[in-house]
């Protein structure tokens, strides 16, 4: 089985930092962790892959994620008291691009609906970020949505792609499904320290993901990789089968 080597082993998530200070820098406006903090996303059933309760170690509920009806691949992010958050789909057949939009809630100011987006759902939804999935690799380069720039080239004013990724995600070498994300740090040769790691944890009764994130992580954005991530290795799984 291809894939990264683990580092969960060897962070240390009393001392690693995601760098993220001010609820500005996080998907959503929420604040980002201040603290090494373990949360659990749990399915109904073995089955479902999309709909999840996100609650952290005290059992609080802080996100759900729904499938978007009549769909294969996309889900809704919601806030834990019911608003409707991100729109998450699969941009092309073989998944290697995906999309988060936001509702009603632009990116930057003056940013205008994705048109082909906004007719499918029915209601305003901006480019938020988009996950790039190299397969063969066994990553995913996460890249957030911004103006043009002047001289680039022709204007979309729905946003483009900011070239700079701000957050990467490894699937690791395991037998069990598990991930590691991190700020990507130039030309460093060694790997840079962990901003989050999931793995399923599953029982007989219970079919549920553990999250580890560090101090100054982005929790939403971590809650949809995880869900993302799941779903992209279900469908390499499927794909290798035929």
């Amino acid at each position: 089985m291809g894939g990264a080597a683990s580092r969960f082993d060897e962070t240390d998530w009393t001392k690693v930092d995601g760098g993220l200070r001010e609820a500005s820098q996080t998907i959503d406006g929420a604040m980002p962790t201040t603290h090494h903090v373990i949360l659990t996303l749990q399915k109904p059933n073995i089955i479902n892959q999309r709909d999840y309760e996100i609650r952290d170690d005290q059992g609080i509920l802080l996100y759900t994620t729904k499938a978007v009806h009549g769909t294969v691949k996309s889900f809704d992010l919601f806030h834990k008291e019911g608003e409707r958050l991100f729109r998450v789909t699969a941009e092309d057949l073989s998944r290697d691009e995906w999309k988060i939009y936001s509702f009603a809630k632009p990116a930057f100011s003056g940013q205008e609906p994705d048109p082909e987006a906004t007719k499918q759902a029915g209601e305003p939804l901006y480019r938020k970020a988009r996950v790039m999935v190299t397969w063969n690799k066994h990553h995913g380069d996460v890249q957030l949505y911004g103006q043009d720039k002047p001289g680039d080239g022709e204007i979309d004013a729905a946003g483009v792609p900011i070239d700079e990724s701000i957050l990467k995600v490894e699937e690791i070498k395991s037998i069990t499904s598990q991930y590691q994300s991190y700020v990507p740090k130039g030309l460093d040769i060694t790997h840079p320290p962990l901003d989050g790691h999931w793995v399923w944890e599953h029982t007989i009764n219970t079919h549920k993901m553990k999250m580890n994130l560090a101090k100054g992580c982005d929790v939403a954005l971590h809650c949809v990789l995880a869900v993302m991530t799941n779903m992209v290795s279900l469908e390499r799984i499927a794909s290798t089968a035929i």
